[in-house]
């Protein structure tokens, strides 16, 4: 929380700093002077202390009576003895006024201040705090204009001992020190002189010590200081900015309500020139008529029936305009209804003619595709048509009918060596052709029952080379539909020997397909 300074020189920040854990402390304001403009004691007051305010000179003790109606305001003079009265030279509306004549004089000279003596109640400042008496006083300030010597001489620090005192040590008005006089007294009294602010010297009692270190370093940042001044100037530009703001609004509405007057104004002006400019025409044409003959008259009135048959024929002519308009809008009405439906038709053709383009795409595509298939298929039935008639020129060959005797013997003894090996072949040939019709009995059975044929396919997949076997047996044994056509092949009997066939031999033509099936079953029963 910021604090608000009054004093001249910050004297209450430095006080406040070692004095603000004490609550509703105690303070005795010597030359007090007035309540607030450079008051060391307003902050605190603000803050719930009181205490004792002396000052001599009856403005300003009025001025603390009013403002200050709980504290103690003494209107007196304090010297070193108890004179009853003293002479004060009081400069009015300054914190000047002195009971030193010489200062009074020179104020005179150097800013042309004026004085004026009056006899003043005086006495010690023991006796004028008897009532004190060993009461905690937290700070004394002393602010007498040269006058601070006498002062303290009239004070006993055995029985009034502020924890605080701060001193004016300079000349008034002027930056030189002027405290070699009082200073001894203080310090045998048992102060402790801690801080100095260029103007006044702060002592601590020695029994209150620990409040020195709140005087290591002047006011600054760290104690949140703001100018009382500053604070009224601050008050004072709001207020006065809200008034301005004010102002300014009134004077804004004020001009808006002018310039309309003045614009109406100009209105009036112009339509007050035009009617007089209509009334000179009209004016014109009357005296003009007026001198009209007879004979121009009725010529007048003959062109103003004229001008009226025209006028109705006009209204006439408007009517039917009126009626063909109508017409023509019914029209538009409908020739835009017909132009969304046309508009919708077109997004519609637009449609159409993409789809139709995708599918000639396509159609070109596959179309493409389907020619070179048949370029393809028609190359490999060359090629196998040609590699038949090498077989068959090679059968009909003399070479091929010469050397028959040695194949045949060739034959013979392949066929003695491999006896053993065809034996065990052939058996196996027998075991499946004996075991064949009961394979296909038992998958007809599961088949025609979904709940075994359900267990069946769960077991077969463990096992995928045995369903597959089983797959193709069901589909030569017309148990199962082949839907796959993958190749001209696809159009033959499902056979082993078409199910063993090279992928070579698959792509060619369906006759060439058959003629090798039928060379390799040849071979097949051979071999058995």
């Amino acid at each position: 929380m910021s604090f608000i300074s009054y004093a001249q020189n910050f004297e209450d920040v430095m006080l406040w700093r070692a004095l603000k854990h004490v609550q509703n402390g105690f303070y005795i304001d010597v030359g007090a002077e007035h309540p607030v403009n450079d008051s060391v004691s307003q902050a605190f007051y603000e803050r719930g202390w009181r205490g004792i305010h002396i000052e001599p000179v009856f403005e300003y003790a009025a001025l603390l009576r009013k403002e200050r109606p709980d504290e103690t305001v003494l209107q007196i003079a304090l010297t070193d003895t108890d004179a009853g009265t003293l002479t004060l030279n009081v400069i009015s509306d300054s914190g000047l006024s002195t009971a030193v004549y010489a200062y009074a004089q020179q104020h005179k000279l150097e800013l042309g201040y004026t004085s004026e003596q009056v006899q003043v109640p005086a006495m010690t400042l023991k006796t004028a705090l008897q009532s004190l008496e060993f009461k905690d006083v937290h700070w004394l300030k002393i602010d007498v204009e040269g006058f601070e010597e006498k002062v303290i001489k009239g004070w006993d620090s055995q029985i009034l001992r502020p924890w605080i005192m701060v001193i004016e040590a300079t000349t008034p008005n002027k930056p030189e020190l002027d405290y070699a006089k009082w200073d001894p007294v203080l310090i045998a009294a048992d102060y402790l002189f801690v801080y100095f602010d260029g103007l006044n010297r702060f002592y601590v009692a020695k029994e209150h010590a620990e409040l020195i270190d709140a005087f290591s370093a002047p006011p600054n940042v760290f104690d949140e200081i703001q100018r009382a001044g500053f604070v009224g100037l601050e008050s004072q530009y709001e207020a006065t900015k809200h008034k301005l703001d004010k102002l300014d609004h009134s004077f804004q509405q004020e001009r808006q309500a002018l310039l309309l007057s003045t614009k109406q104004l100009l209105t009036l002006e112009e339509k007050y020139a035009s009617l007089q400019t209509d009334y000179a025409a009209e004016k014109t044409k009357i005296d003009e008529l007026n001198h009209l003959s007879l004979e121009q008259q009725q010529k007048l009135l003959t062109s103003t029936r004229q001008l009226l048959t025209l006028e109705e024929k006009y209204a006439s002519l408007q009517t039917d305009y009126a009626a063909e308009k109508t017409k023509i809008d019914e029209l538009n009405h409908l020739s835009l209804e017909q132009q969304q439906k046309l508009l919708t038709s077109t997004r519609q053709l637009l449609t159409l003619e993409e789809k139709y383009t995708s599918l000639q795409t396509d159609y070109t595509a596959a179309k493409t595709k389907i020619d070179e298939l048949n370029h393809s298929s028609h190359h490999w039935w060359t090629v196998a048509d040609g590699l038949n008639r090498e077989l068959q020129s090679v059968y009909a060959s003399k070479s091929w009918k010469i050397t028959r005797p040695l194949r045949q013997a060739r034959l013979v003894s392949q066929w003695v060596a491999s006896l053993p090996r065809r034996g065990a072949h052939c058996s196996i040939r027998r075991i499946k052709s004996l075991a064949k019709p009961m394979v296909i009995w038992a998958m007809k059975r599961a088949l025609a029952n979904a709940g075994l044929k359900r267990r069946a396919l769960v077991i077969l997949t463990k096992y995928p080379q045995i369903k597959r076997r089983l797959h193709q047996l069901a589909l030569r044994s017309s148990l199962l539909i082949n839907r796959e056509v993958t190749s001209p092949i696809a159009s033959l009997p499902p056979t082993s020997e078409a199910l063993d066939m090279p992928e070579l031999i698959k792509n060619f033509s369906p006759r060439v397909v058959g003629i090798y099936a039928s060379l390799q079953k040849t071979i097949n029963a051979r071999k058995c």
